[in-house]
């Protein structure tokens, strides 16, 4: 709701005038000039120097190192960061993963930055060690539940009541295309990780955005593996979210196209990538966190 005013801090101004206003209208008063005391030149200027340096320099001062603190570069988790992470959550079962992650908060490191600089990097390191034979499914599939579960506490996800249930995921492919080996092994990881996993195969965009409008989901993931399936991609995606039950439904996008045009991510109307299944984990989470917010 507005109000019918022309001032621009919350309050009415008027001019004041000699005369008072005998007409219709609001009565205005003339006001005197304000009596103002002329100092001496010595305190006067002993004076200014105390407003200057109790009032005028400190301000100055504090607006400095806000501009310079907007300057500064947000502070990122290094590499050994990432190494160090992937130990602890591959490691004994205790609380030194959540002491760790506590630590780079403490730093001013942001959430956010934790979700993209961090724990989805660590989590896509822990599939390449898979890939590589270094580790086996069930070390890797602990490791990112731990990874997982490290976010939901942070978040307060732990606290709301039937979390679990709302944590369903739709996985369908561009139109045209089939599911693929990469696809088939996201679902093994999100189910691992505890999500209810649905799939869509069909060369038909519209197909996504029905099953949305029935049914509510947290995530929806689509593959592209052409690349002239990128504008069926985003015709889907503009569907889905036109026709979903979930008004902040999250939408993640990977497959061969998207790894070798990142960029497509944005021109699509995707939420987020992953580079392999533990990292699509851990980005379908943050994008479940997003949907309850």
């Amino acid at each position: 709701m507005t109000e019918d005013r022309n001032d621009s801090d919350g309050m009415s101004h008027g001019k004041p005038d000699s005369r008072r206003n005998e007409g219709p209208g609001p009565e205005v008063a003339f006001l005197p000039p304000l009596a103002v005391t002329i100092d001496v030149p010595d305190f006067r200027y002993a004076k200014l120097r105390r407003i200057v340096a109790e009032q005028v320099v400190p301000r100055l001062l504090a607006l400095h190192e806000q501009v310079s603190s907007a300057d500064e570069p947000p502070l990122l988790p290094q590499t050994s960061d990432i190494d160090e992470l992937a130990t602890l959550v591959l490691g004994p079962e205790n609380n030194d993963a959540f002491d760790f992650i506590l630590g780079l908060k403490d730093r001013g490191i942001s959430l956010d930055i934790l979700h993209t600089e961090l724990l989805e990097p660590t989590a896509r390191h822990l599939g390449e060690l898979w890939n590589d034979d270094r580790i086996d499914f069930l070390d890797v599939t602990l490791g990112v539940a731990r990874l997982q579960r490290l976010v939901f506490v942070f978040e307060g996800l732990d606290q709301v009541p039937g979390h679990d249930e709302k944590r369903k995921v739709l996985l369908a492919t561009a139109p045209g295309e089939q599911h693929s080996l990469g696809s088939s092994i996201v679902q093994k990881f999100l189910r691992a990780g505890g999500w209810h996993v649905w799939t869509c195969a069909t060369p038909r965009f519209e197909d996504a955005a029905e099953i949305v409008a029935r049914e509510w989901f947290s995530v929806v993931g689509f593959s592209l593996g052409s690349d002239l399936n990128v504008d069926g991609l985003a015709q889907a995606i503009a569907r889905v979210r036109e026709l979903s039950l979930n008004p902040k439904v999250g939408i993640m996008v990977g497959g061969s196209a998207i790894v070798r045009h990142p960029e497509w991510v944005e021109r699509v109307g995707a939420d987020g990538t992953a580079a392999n299944g533990p990292a699509a984990v851990i980005l379908a989470k943050k994008l479940f966190a997003a949907s309850l917010a």
